[in-house]
């Protein structure tokens, strides 16, 4: 039997002698640090006091605007950004990296406000306006090496040679930049006392010609268990171990990125290694026995289980931009490789869940052997990509130039999966080749009447091996009758085929767990089934959107903005989690019940709806102004810093959607997600939705409040739909306070060595979650908040010290 419990030393021996994708990570990686040190002039090390200094001079520098020149790391485009956001907002956040940072500004984000359904990735991230292999070569970068975060349009997207329906995220860092930053984080949940921890240690060195990071970075959070547990199989001892509401998770990330230009040429190599293990024991309460004796299937119980899910996946990437006389170029390949295996063994037969479990990189590539291990699944999966871009002018016209960005590329994929539930084991390979244009006219300046006016076509085909070919078309219309205005149009139809995961994902099944049946109107306890499904077909998209951007005052940083969204989706992918009339109707196979009708099975693999047509309003305000008079602190040491004034931003959101009509099969009836109906046990489609994301920074102290509130929606139950339940969420609100020990005088000159960034954070601080109660007020025990969210409301405490 493969082992569960592997030494954490056991990291060290499997990187030097384990499989492919980590021997090539680990040669990236000691590329890249080695190329840093032999191009990068080791920093001085600096007193803290010269780091605040640098901090508060980019504060005052950034506040000033520059007007008929190009900042500097600037994207290379005409469209204005919607949203820019300087240092001093980005490090109110109290974030420990750019990926917190990314998950505060989502409301900037992400216009899709959660409900129109996509499958392209939220952003495409730039640095300095040039092209990266992906977010995972910056998200460690801490806030205080950033300089400002710009957000464009989709349009912009499509000039990068991506896809029409991503937004995009420019992160600019700054022209210097060294420290070592360790940060230490202790998260409670008082509900339940969970434990959840985190240790990070960041080294970051930037300056004008290259910059590089090495980082290493461990969260781990406690299992929270049940009060009681029904025992279908006690230990030896006669005792029934507790199952777990939520799971004990385990994560470890080492990283790092090279960047230097050579020649003109920037060239950047990253790499990185992500350990992730989760301990979970499913079962069942003394009510389920309830329930279940109640339905007569007592037979049913078959836990507590424990299950052991760990996950491995290396990754690595050269990342190339240049510029030939005017056209800019890029080139980025990448390596992937990632092994999930599951294990799921009587709880009786494990002692007990690991106080840390990190799985071996030996994992890579690992294979169970269903026919003779029973009790586990694995899946593979691996790629390799390349592709090259260029960007130019192509011709002149009287209102500007022709501009062309043209994109080729090929990805190399493949997975393989074993389950039990299949086994002889699947396989699949998919070679790729494909290649993009776009085209964007200046029609008018803004030196006519009719202000200035332009638009683009654009197109993509993808031949893959295993469907054939998907074409993409599109075309944008921009108009700014005035330069506070802007008008942007953009239409898409483009063809998707479904993943590899989606399709040959390792079946894997979840025995003991509560499903409300909305058919029989009663909570039943159920075994789920999650894995890929080898018979989906391609999804078509139509989306069109109208965006409306306004700045009224041109000495005030404020942006009004409105965007329509219409997508039409013909095949759309999705997973099935209810168990309604309408969906058993249409998808019988996947729902299972026994001889007295009980729902005992259902199968949430993702399949193909007949169509999906979403329509919405988002429309929102993002503004930001430096406030008080500028003040010149002194340091610990007496000497006075750069002035600067206080600063407040806010942006504040709200999505209004019109439609969420669903069809499972063609000729079945249209479901109303927005009144009714829907396919997610998690409830229907909320029709509004309001998020509030707003910093105040100062020199000694900074605060960040974040919020979200969405409308409450409804599910009919029962044979006749004659009981209703209803779905509400409350208001999620977060609040972090953030203190900077550097500029407690007070308190430095006492501990000088007492220099950081305190964090103090209550996240969900009012414990929302989904609450669903029926016509008469009962919450259905499916419905129980210990299942929705057993975590609640968490308050942390991060410290962060940064070494200059």
């Amino acid at each position: 039997m493969y082992g569960v419990r592997q030494d954490v030393t056991a990291v060290g021996r499997a990187l030097s002698g384990g499989r492919s994708a980590a021997f090539l990570l680990a040669v990236g990686l000691y590329a890249g640090t080695a190329q840093a040190q032999a191009v990068a002039v080791a920093p001085k090390v600096s007193s803290a006091d010269s780091a605040d200094a640098d901090d508060a001079a980019d504060d005052a520098n950034n506040a000033i605007v520059v007007t008929g020149q190009r900042q500097r790391g600037s994207v290379a485009t005409e469209v204005p950004a919607e949203v820019s956001i300087g240092p001093a907002a980005i490090r109110a956040l109290g974030a420990a990296d750019l990926d917190e940072v990314f998950q505060d500004l989502a409301p900037e984000i992400d216009t899709s406000g959660s409900g129109i359904a996509r499958t392209a990735p939220a952003a495409v991230v730039l640095v300095n306006g040039q092209r990266i292999a992906g977010f995972s070569s910056v998200k460690d970068f801490p806030p205080e090496a950033i300089d400002r975060i710009e957000i464009f349009p989709e349009k912009v997207a499509l000039q990068y040679g991506y896809g029409a329906d991503q937004r995009v995220v420019n992160i600019v860092l700054r022209s210097r930049y060294h420290a070592l930053t360790l940060l230490f984080r202790d998260t409670l949940a008082p509900d339940n006392w969970r434990g959840i921890y985190r240790a990070k240690l960041d080294l970051v060195h930037i300056d004008d010609n290259s910059h590089w990071n090495i980082d290493l970075d461990y969260r781990h959070a406690d299992p929270i268990f049940a009060g009681s547990t029904l025992a279908a199989s006690p230990d030896d001892d006669g005792n029934t171990p507790k199952h777990t509401y939520a799971t004990q998770d385990d994560h470890l990330t080492t990283s790092g990125s090279a960047t230097r230009n050579i020649g003109g040429v920037a060239a950047e190599l990253t790499g990185s290694l992500d350990l992730d293990a989760q301990q979970s024991r499913p079962g069942l309460s003394d009510e389920d026995g309830e329930l279940l004796a109640g339905e007569g299937l007592s037979n049913l119980a078959t836990g507590p289980l424990t299950r052991i899910d760990r996950t491995v996946e290396a990754q690595t990437a050269l990342t190339l931009n240049g510029k030939i006389d005017t056209w800019h170029w890029s080139f980025i390949g990448r390596l992937d490789d990632t092994t999930r295996v599951t294990r799921t063994d009587p709880a009786a037969d494990v002692p007990g869940l690991a106080t840390i479990l990190l799985p071996s990189p030996g994992l890579l590539g690992h294979r169970c052997d269903v026919g003779i291990d029973t009790d586990c699944v694995s899946t593979n999966t691996r790629t390799a990509s390349g592709d090259f871009y260029l960007n130019g002018n192509l011709a002149s016209l009287p209102a500007g130039s022709v501009t062309a960005s043209l994109r080729t590329g090929f990805v190399f994929s493949g997975i393989r999966s074993d389950s039990p539930l299949a086994p002889q084991g699947t396989q699949r390979n998919r070679d790729e080749g494909n290649a993009q244009a776009n085209l964007d006219f200046p029609i008018t300046s803004h030196a006519s009447p009719l202000g200035k006016i332009s638009a683009g076509i654009n197109g993509e085909l993808r031949q893959l091996s295993d469907f054939g070919t998907l074409s993409t078309i599109g075309s944008t219309f921009e108009w700014s009758p005035i330069e506070p205005v802007d008008i942007l149009a953009t239409y898409s139809h483009q063809q998707d085929a479904p993943s590899l995961v989606q399709l040959d994902e390792g079946a894997l099944a979840t025995p003991d767990l509560r499903e409300y049946d909305f058919v029989q109107d009663n909570t039943a306890i159920v075994q789920r089934i999650d894995g890929g499904n080898a018979d989906l077909q391609r999804q078509t998209s139509q989306i069109e959107k109208l965006r409306l951007q306004v700045s009224p005052l041109r000495s005030v940083n404020l942006q009004l903005s409105a965007e329509y969204t219409m997508q039409r989706t013909r095949n759309p992918i999705a997973s099935l989690s209810a168990a309604t009339a309408a969906a058993m109707a249409a998808f019988p196979d996947r729902f299972t019940r026994n001889d007295d009708g009980y729902l005992t099975a259902i199968d949430v693999s993702p399949v193909n709806l007949d169509h999906r047509d979403q329509q919405q309003l988002r429309w929102g305000i993002n503004y930001a102004t430096p406030f008080g008079t500028a003040h010149s602190d002194l340091s610990a040491n007496g000497k006075p810093k750069p002035p600067a004034r206080s600063q407040f931003q806010i942006a504040l959101y709200h999505t209004w959607r019109f439609q969420d009509d669903v069809v499972l099969r063609q000729g079945q009836p249209k479901l109303n997600l927005l009144d009714g109906d829907l396919i997610s046990d998690g409830g229907g489609t909320p029709t509004h939705q309001i998020e509030l994301q707003t910093t105040v920074s100062t020199g000694a102290w900074s605060a960040d409040v974040n919020a979200v509130w969405q409308s409450r929606t409804t599910a009919d139950a029962g044979l006749l739909s004659q009981d209703r339940l209803t779905y509400s969420q409350g208001i999620t609100l977060n609040l972090r306070l953030q203190l900077n020990l550097s500029d407690q005088v007070w308190l430095t000159r006492r501990i000088p060595w007492l220099r950081g960034n305190l964090n103090i954070s209550a996240d969900n601080l009012l414990g929302a979650h989904t609450k669903v109660h029926d016509s008469s007020g009962a919450v259905p025990l499916a419905f129980a908040q210990s299942y929705l969210n057993p975590t609640g409301r968490t308050f942390r405490l991060t410290l962060r010290k940064r070494f200059r």
